[in-house]
């Protein structure tokens, strides 16, 4: 199936979200968009799947205009997508999502179990998809677009939360894909578009920059400059080994059911000034623990200090106060308010007075849509303000998940370097991440989630160069046979 977007373009009002873009993605192609955040990647997936209409130029599918077909009509044609964030019902199990994806001219007994094994979440089938991990919802997901059987599948940063393990397979199952299968794919992780895609196109302020192989996307000097930012490695940290505990905490046991719990024994200590890294794959638990560190999971027995003083967390405004911050997964913002209301909103809860003013330095993206609601950022956008809001409460301690969801490799470099000052100056971070991203510019120290058990820290490696150095040069997601 041939895609052929004619000045395909899109305006908010005042902002120009999208700038005529004419491009052709051939029969069977792996094709790639990648582009600073607010670039306009995801508004290019919601014009071609019809979740949002052009304020002008066509939309070609085989040479036939679909622009004026609604999203259903779309669908029909053989056009499947994923979004930025996991679109599953909670309470239809994983095996129901299947049987209502899968068409008529495809149902037969062993179809939704193979893509299910290919995903990986075979085992999952009876399980209520509220009750998966971040990233299994995504493969739930991906597995419900694969089973549609479609001629176009558009991919919204398929690999956000997912392990190294499952990146693995998802290059998998891309690869086994027809050539009667077209894909397009907006992602910020660099490997699986080297490894998944024969062609990239990059987009900035909305503006078709270049289309090109990888090899040539991946020299463009404008690339560089607007996406990639300059080489930076990390330095060994010179933190204090004598610093102030700010935290204890003691946690019996945590998950959805004590009967199985996610984790037991947790014995966590931070310190000021100091950041630490918990690392592990999808449905470990590294969100329960945040969570409940935040007072927004029951962690039953659980014993917390604070500057050697007990700690009793009913509610996360308990946790707030004691100067508890947290930035979740999936964002949680409200989508009705401004950017600048948000973070109003976060000053005015702060518990201590003296917020840091320099925050939206780092962030000259979110700092340009100050007037703009919350449900019209992209989702990097989404994700700065979020660790914006969250430094605006002035926190003692920064519980971060996975906070570069989304963001583009140079967003990356500056907010890992915005944290590590904070915690320089004082700040305690924990971080939850599949694999090390940011948390390497942050923390002193890493943790891993094994067979329900959190590991005892040990020093992370300063003297690598950052992955942002090339993130096109890391490690390959291709599985291995």
């Amino acid at each position: 199936m041939t895609l052929r977007l004619d000045g395909l373009e899109r305006r908010y009002g005042g902002l120009h979200a999208l700038k005529p873009v004419s491009l052709t993605i051939g029969d069977g192609a792996r094709h790639a968009v990648i582009g600073p955040n607010g670039a306009g990647k995801t508004t290019l997936l919601h014009l071609i799947a019809g979740s949002l209409k052009p304020t002008s130029g066509r939309l070609l599918l085989d040479g036939t205009d679909i622009t004026d077909l609604t999203v259903p009509r779309r669908v029909t044609v053989g056009i499947s997508r994923t979004h930025q964030h996991p679109a599953v019902y909670p309470k239809l199990t994983v095996a129901e999502h299947l049987t209502l994806a899968i068409p008529p001219r495809r149902v037969r007994g062993d179809h939704g179990t193979v893509v299910l094994e290919m995903v990986g979440l075979d085992r999952s089938a009876a399980t209520p998809a509220g009750k998966l991990s971040y990233g299994q919802q995504r493969l739930l997901e991906l597995a419900v677009a694969v089973a549609a059987g479609p001629q176009l599948l558009l991919l919204d940063e398929p690999s956000s939360g997912l392990s190294d393990h499952d990146l693995r397979r998802l290059s998998t199952v891309l690869a086994a894909l027809g050539n009667d299968v077209t894909v397009l794919l907006v992602d910020h992780n660099l490997a699986l578009v080297r490894d998944v895609a024969d062609h990239v196109t990059v987009l900035h302020h909305g503006q078709h920059l270049t289309t090109g192989t990888i090899d040539q996307v991946r020299a463009d000097s404008a690339v560089r400059q607007a996406y990639l930012g300059t080489p930076t490695a990390t330095t060994a940290k010179t933190r204090s080994a004598t610093a102030a505990t700010l935290l204890t905490a003691r946690l019996p046991q945590l998950g959805h059911g004590m009967a199985a719990p996610e984790l037991t024994d947790v014995d966590l200590t931070l310190a000021v000034g100091h950041g630490q890294v918990v690392v592990g794959p999808n449905g470990a638990g590294k969100t329960t623990l945040l969570h409940a560190l935040a007072g927004l999971h029951p962690a039953p027995g659980a014993q917390r200090l604070v500057d050697g003083k007990p700690l009793t967390v009913r509610h996360p405004a308990d946790a707030l106060r004691a100067g508890i911050s947290l930035v979740p997964q999936g964002r949680r913002l409200f989508h009705r308010l401004t950017v600048a209301e948000h973070l109003a909103v976060a000053r005015a809860h702060s518990p201590t007075r003296g917020a840091p003013t320099n925050i939206l330095d780092a962030m000259p993206e979110l700092a340009a849509r100050l007037r703009h609601r919350a449900d019209r950022l992209s989702g990097g956008e989404q994700q700065m303000l979020a660790l914006a809001r969250a430094l605006l409460a002035n926190p003692r301690l920064m519980l971060l998940d996975e906070p570069g969801e989304g963001l583009a490799p140079i967003a990356v470099g500056r907010l890992g370097h915005l944290l590590a000052d904070r915690v320089d100056n004082g700040l305690a971070a924990l971080v939850a991440e599949p694999h090390l991203l940011l948390g390497p510019l942050i923390a002193d120290t890493v943790r891993t989630i094994t067979d329900r058990t959190l590991t005892p820290a040990r020093p992370i490696d300063h003297t690598t160069p950052a992955p942002a150095e090339d993130p096109f040069a890391a490690p390959s997601h291709k599985a291995t046979t």
